[in-house]
């Protein structure tokens, strides 16, 4: 019953984009250096699906190597929407960054770079508010976004605990929220 609640709390309405151009999908976590975990997935199934709708669109897979896998979290995801029907010429890979911050401040400097205008936020629910609250921080205008609900699997290393069910994502983005007020990132 807490948990639901704290769920919701957590969960923000979608803020769907009109015309988007580029979608920027922050990696939740990778389960080895093949695969996504589940809400990662999620994430760019989502994507995909919105990019079938805008195929000039393009996909910001983010993450680098923040989990020791010798591989980052980008050039997998990147794999996984080729998988999906993705052109490489609508993937973009930013592979430089480890944590939520440096995630949307490389993407916004790769939207800025290539002139886009309308990027578009692909995240799990949970980390929703988060990931808007650090974008609006870092200047981003009229953020957009789109959330998609995932069950949790665990992931490699010392994400498996992050990222083992919903409860553990749920518990994870409290956390996260709290020390992203703290230090100044939300």
């Amino acid at each position: 019953m807490l948990l639901a609640a704290l769920q919701r709390r957590l969960a923000i309405p979608d803020n769907p984009p009109r015309a988007p151009d580029c979608f920027v999908i922050p990696s939740y976590a990778l389960r080895d250096r093949r695969r996504p975990t589940r809400p990662t997935r999620a994430q760019i199934d989502l994507a995909c699906a919105w990019w079938r709708r805008f195929p000039h669109a393009l996909l910001i897979m983010c993450t680098g190597d923040n989990q020791g896998l010798g591989v980052t979290n980008a050039a997998v995801m990147a794999e996984y929407a080729l998988e999906q029907g993705v052109p490489g010429t609508h993937v973009v890979r930013e592979d430089q960054s480890h944590n939520s911050l440096e995630n949307l401040r490389n993407a916004r400097a790769i939207v800025d770079r290539l002139g886009l205008r309308e990027p578009t936020l692909v995240t799990i629910d949970l980390y929703t508010r988060r990931a808007v609250a650090t974008a609006r921080k870092l200047g981003w205008q009229d953020v957009r976004w789109l959330s998609v609900y995932a069950e949790g699997e665990p992931a490699h290393g010392w994400k498996r605990f992050q990222t083992r069910s919903r409860t553990t994502i749920c518990l994870y983005e409290i956390g996260a929220s709290v020390f992203s007020r703290l230090v100044g990132w939300t």
